[in-house]
């Protein structure tokens, strides 16, 4: 197969994400409420029992959420406020005032110990309601009319639902939405997305973990933890069900919820706190120094690889690491004399391939003969700019259940190139934020955290040799382009998750100036093998954000009926 090489181009800038465009969201999440209001869903036969742990929030707070939850759809859902004893009696005058008569039975209070910690509140509702439906509500939220309707549709007896939420202004104005993912057990333990609302089956809340937090956003990131731990399946409903006020503090920076929740699982990793609020930085635990083989494919470009074995050799020191070198077909002199230098080495092994270029075969080639547990495929015009990569991508892919991970690569000026692949992104698949600033950490800081996605790039792929045996390799009919996300996908076919770990980063020399390749038959098999998970939409990106380029904008019609014609002129051929 040839190469193609599309005319070089300049990265355009970035354009702004959904919580960037103000205007644009408070215009569709009012119209998108509106709609969703005239349809009223079906909510079943059973009752959300809500429980709300009640701190030091003010009476306005607490008659903002119980006002919504009597505009619902539906009757069906009960208010357990939980108050340490000395505030009971104003929590409880707050109720009153805020429901009506005829509602009155649905509310009541509950009184925990005098200083009780927030998630002695949290605890005391859950006790009260073991064995039923609950969902989990702080003063101040505002809930969408349909949020109970469409959370207890959703939800089963070993089940956890979570929903997109918003920020919401005295004035009336949504702010700072967060439009997430499908479930990411990575994500969550680098963040709290999952945030709120939440609802959990009735066959789990006896089941919860003690909870060690404080604030409201560290207890409802500990709550989700334990939560989705026990559930046997955890449903996002793709829908903005609920509106933070906007006055709700920054959390703190605690990371014991965190670390509990590891030592639960019985998984290895110190915890840090992360790059930006509520966030956190895990550094998984190896089992032991396995062997590594790095495997590089090249054709000349001398500089390139010059760079790219230098840079892993020094960055590397202390593991057990083999150089695999294809040579596919190099003519330059410099390169020759550069490849019988390295030769010399006794980490270096070199295999000469002159077959034309396809990808696939070449590092399957290499993949036979090479000697690690772990295989890491490399481009040759990557550059390791800092010790601990190699590392931190091993210690993930030692993990059982993952099938491959993925590198933060960022171009030679530093703004971003990966974070994990969307399929379905500009194309068959592409990169979320590619042009975020280096220091930026993104959309929900997918950046910046460490979480599942369908696909990394095969740039710097890394997985375990039993994987690539498991399922033969990469895909040589898709020589050139796809055939790293294609693996990733057959991976996940199979139970097996794929990580972007962003503490493994790497300069990637692939300037966008340079032109990019491309494989128009790739495309078109790769669309046709995988025609489902591409119209179903890519589970870890919300479908209400744009395909049509890579910055977590809203998705707009326009942009959308023009992704929807490239597409179908792919799946006719």
């Amino acid at each position: 197969m040839e190469r193609v090489l599309f005319a070089p181009r300049e990265l355009p800038p970035l354009p702004p994400d959904v919580s960037q465009d103000a205007v644009a969201y408070a215009t569709w999440v009012r119209a998108r409420e509106d709609v969703r209001r005239r349809t009223t869903p079906h909510a079943g036969t059973t009752v959300l029992a809500l429980v709300m742990p009640v701190g030091d929030a003010r009476s306005e707070a607490i008659g903002r959420t119980l006002a919504a939850l009597h505009a619902q759809t539906t009757g069906r859902w009960s208010l357990t406020a939980v108050a340490a004893e000395g505030r009971l009696r104003d929590v409880s005058a707050a109720l009153r005032a805020s429901t009506p008569r005829r509602s009155r039975r649905r509310v009541r209070s509950v009184a925990a110990a005098a200083g009780a910690t927030g998630a002695d509140l949290l605890r005391a509702g859950l006790a009260a309601h073991e064995g039923d439906n609950v969902a989990l509500v702080f003063p101040g939220d505002v809930w969408a009319p349909d949020a109970v309707a469409l959370l207890s549709e959703a939800l089963t007896p070993t089940g956890v639902v979570y929903a997109d939420e918003d920020r919401l202004a005295p004035d009336g104005s949504h702010a700072a939405p967060r439009l997430k993912p499908g479930y990411s057990p990575e994500f969550l333990l680098s963040s709290s997305y999952v945030g709120r609302p939440l609802a959990i089956g009735a066959g789990l809340t006896g089941a919860l973990a003690h909870l060690d937090a404080s604030g409201p956003a560290e207890l409802e990131h500990a709550c989700a933890l334990s939560a989705c731990e026990a559930a046997v399946v955890v449903t996002h409903v793709a829908e903005v069900l609920c509106h933070r006020s906007a006055d709700e503090g920054p959390p703190v920076a605690d990371v014991r919820h965190v670390q509990a929740a590891l030592t639960r699982r019985n998984e290895r990793a110190s915890v840090t706190v992360g790059p930006a609020p509520g966030t956190f930085r895990l550094r998984r635990s190896r089992d032991g120094v396995v062997p590594v083989s790095i495997l590089i494919p090249f054709r000349d470009e001398p500089r390139l690889l010059r760079t790219c074995v230098d840079s892993v050799t020094v960055t590397t020191r202390g593991e057990r690491v083999e150089l695999v070198l294809i040579d596919n077909g190099s003519s330059d002199p410099e390169t020759m004399t550069l490849v019988d230098q390295l030769e010399g080495r006794a980490d270096v092994r070199v295999l000469r391939d002159a077959q034309p270029f396809n990808w696939a075969g070449l590092n399957n080639a290499a993949a036979r003969v090479a000697g690690g547990d772990v295989l890491v495929f490399l481009n040759n015009d990557i550059e390791a700019h800092r010790s601990g990569w190699l590392s931190a991508l091993c210690a993930q892919a030692q993990r059982a259940d993952v099938g491959a991970v993925g590198a933060r690569l960022l171009y030679p000026d530093r703004r971003l190139q990966h974070c994990g692949l969307v399929v379905g992104l500009t194309g068959a698949a592409g990169h979320p934020l590619a042009g975020l600033a280096e220091d930026a950490t993104g959309y929900l800081h997918m950046a910046a955290l460490a979480r599942e996605c369908s696909a990394v790039t095969g740039a710097c792929l890394a997985t375990r040799r039993d994987v690539f045996d498991r399922f033969g390799g990469f895909d040589e009919t898709l020589g050139v382009d796809l055939n790293d996300v294609d693996f990733c996908l057959r991976a996940g076919v199979e139970g097996l998750r794929t990580l972007y770990e962003p503490a493994a980063e790497l300069i990637h020399h692939e300037s966008p100036s340079r032109g990019t390749a491309g494989g128009v038959g790739d495309i078109v098999h790769f669309v046709d093998r995988w025609k489902g998970y591409i119209t179903e939409g890519d589970r870890y990106f919300n479908p209400h954000l744009t395909r049509a380029d890579p910055s977590c904008g809203l998705a707009g019609a326009e942009e959308e009926d023009a992704w929807k014609r490239w597409y179908s002129t792919l799946t006719m051929q």
